[in-house]
């Protein structure tokens, strides 16, 4: 089985020397990483900028922007996987970048926004056939809507799970995390806060359940 998984943030550069980010630490998608090397799935990170020691048997793909981030995913799928797991928060928008380092003291100072694609629809436009789960992260709002913008996602993408979570809940870079899981079929499973490496183990649990019966085969624990 080779499974391939992005983690961590993005960095869009707005100068030669700024950008703008997010705070996601990479540490669900490296839980996920180690849980899949433990179960001798063939495994392949694409990992934005993290402080993270990453699983030391996983072959590593280091980028730094969305851009890089979508083709350098996009071209390693070509690498005949059977598993794509999106745990990155890539940047919805990247800005306009202005070459050299933008000057201090300009008043009403303006970033023009450009919308980036997203990866996991790109993943399945190329690969119909492709297993994919992806993270849906939203802050601060009832669960019948995490649940709700999970399972459009779901949808309009069309994928094959979606693991939804409430950041201000479990924030970027806690060790711990509570999450939704939503199925093809939109069978909803509730994972209780619980340390990420567990959370990862009862994730691949799922995972492996619908390959099983969706595509008509895995490997055993």
């Amino acid at each position: 089985m080779k499974v391939l998984i992005t983690l961590g943030p993005t960095q869009e550069p707005i100068d030669s020397v700024r950008y703008i980010t997010n705070a996601s630490s990479g540490k669900m998608g490296a839980a996920l990483a180690k849980e899949s090397i433990a179960r001798n799935y063939e495994t392949t990170i694409v990992s934005g900028p993290v402080n993270l020691r990453l699983p030391d048997k996983a072959k590593i793909l280091p980028v730094r922007t969305a851009k890089e981030m979508i083709e350098t995913s996009l071209n390693e799928l070509r690498n005949n996987y059977d598993i794509f797991i999106s745990t990155a928060a890539i940047a919805d928008y990247s800005p306009e970048v202005q070459r050299g380092k933008i000057k201090s003291g300009i008043k009403d100072m303006r970033v023009r926004l450009i919308p980036n694609p997203k990866l996991t629809s790109r993943v399945r436009e190329n690969f119909p056939e492709l297993f994919i789960v992806a993270f849906k992260a939203e802050y601060d709002v009832p669960e019948e809507e995490l649940l709700e913008f999970a399972r459009l996602k779901l949808e309009k993408e069309d994928l094959d799970l979606v693991i939804a979570n409430d950041i201000k809940k479990s924030g970027f870079g806690s060790d711990t995390t509570e999450v939704y899981l939503i199925t093809k079929e939109k069978e909803v499973t509730y994972m209780p806060p619980n340390l990420k490496d567990n959370i990862s183990m009862d994730i691949w649990k799922i995972i492996d359940k619908e390959m099983f019966s969706e595509r008509g085969g895995f490997i055993e624990d």
